[in-house]
């Protein structure tokens, strides 16, 4: 289960809650107190600011509409 970090709830944040929940992913919110970028944790793997972490559900999308639309 991916885990979604942040310090403060911004209108970004909500954006990627959102396509969290559109690409039907299982995630956890944590707000923490002082941590000054938000990130996702999944995994081993950390996905450090805004851009690193639609970067990697923009790839998440990709890996799903391949599975998807597979002919096989």
């Amino acid at each position: 289960m991916m885990t979604l970090t942040y310090f403060n709830r911004t209108a970004e944040i909500a954006e990627i809650e959102n396509r969290l929940k559109q690409l039907t992913l299982a995630y956890n919110l944590e707000e923490r107190d002082g941590q000054e970028e938000p990130m996702f944790v999944d995994g081993k793997s950390k996905y450090v600011g805004i851009d690193e972490m639609n970067a990697y559900l923009d790839q998440l999308e990709r890996e799903k509409e391949q599975w998807y639309y597979c002919g096989c």
